[in-house]
């Protein structure tokens, strides 16, 4: 009986993890509107200029939709000056 106890104990231990990690991950999130433009850079609304890094999405992005308003989700990083952003998702938005 005790080691039954103990078996449920470790699967629920390993349930509410496997349900707790996909949340870490999105709240490093950030979403952020602006322009894309020819220097693989997304000039955001407030003017702050992200660099894209070279993932799938960010080269979708950055080669097909220049010069469109996009709304785009991702992690972002400090580089010294400069805010890196690698995306996950975006959309262009209808002006």
């Amino acid at each position: 009986m005790e080691r039954r106890k103990i078996n449920v104990v470790a699967g629920l231990i390993v349930m509410v993890m496997l349900l707790i990690l996909p949340l870490a991950a999105v709240a490093g999130s950030t979403t952020i509107e602006g322009e894309v433009n020819d220097s693989y850079q997304i000039v955001a609304s407030d003017g702050q200029v992200y660099e894209v890094t070279d993932t799938t999405e960010g080269n979708d992005l950055v080669e097909n939709h220049i010069g469109e308003k996009v709304k785009v989700t991702g992690t972002v990083e400090q580089d010294g000056d400069v805010k890196v952003i690698t995306i996950t998702t975006f959309q262009v938005i209808a002006e």
